[in-house]
């Protein structure tokens, strides 16, 4: 990663496919937790919530 951060997040988000392409809040996913468990495909990750505001994700 270069360390470039997002720093506005756009007006309007815009796609042909809005079933799939929506973004998730990070809240949505969390509920509140500093990490959440994700299952993709039989392999673990887990997405973790610093005290900073940044996600790191890990398997």
């Amino acid at each position: 990663m270069s360390g470039t951060q997002l720093t506005e997040r756009p007006h309007e988000y815009v796609s042909n496919d809005r079933s799939t392409d929506l973004p998730i809040a990070s809240q949505d996913l969390l509920q509140g937790q500093r990490q959440v468990w994700i299952d993709h495909g039989g392999t673990l990750y887990c997405l973790k919530a610093t005290s900073n505001g940044r996600l790191y994700l890990t398997k």
